[in-house]
């Protein structure tokens, strides 16, 4: 004899079964659809480590720069070459299509890096880059 409610062979039966069967997968639905959200959100906190860093290169490179252009005699050609010279050394694949301007008058020089940081995905550029940094020219005093 089986009990109200129970299909025979002990299984719940009726409204109970119904409701407990379409439960089956969601937790598999749930994870397909929060998984390329969650992996969205890390890909782009790495791409903005990236681009931190990239900034955080390209102004020891204009800082770099602009140290060497204003020690006498004041030199613009020097500068660029030190600050080229510091992206050769640190930044490689960091920061790509970087350029490096230096302007100078007789009593400032300023160095400016530009450049685009480096892309996580494939194909897509990464994020620009632009860093200045501005010194005084060194004037020996008697």
């Amino acid at each position: 004899m089986s009990r109200p409610g129970r299909a025979p062979g002990g299984r719940p039966g009726g409204a109970a079964a119904r409701r407990l069967s379409g439960d089956r997968g969601a937790a598999s639905v749930e994870l397909a659809v929060a998984f390329p959200v969650v992996l969205l959100l890390v890909l782009t906190l790495i791409q903005a480590a990236l681009w931190f860093y990239a900034r955080s290169i390209a102004l020891g490179a204009a800082q770099e720069g602009a140290r060497e252009g204003r020690v006498q005699p004041a030199s613009t050609a020097r500068a660029q070459a030190a600050a080229e010279g510091f992206l050769d050394q640190t930044a490689r694949d960091l920061l790509t299509r970087r350029d490096v301007t230096v302007s100078g008058s007789p009593t400032s020089i300023a160095v400016t890096v530009t450049g685009t940081s480096l892309s996580l995905v494939p194909g897509l550029s990464g994020w620009s880059v632009t860093q200045t940094a501005v010194g005084p020219v060194e004037r020996p005093t008697p």
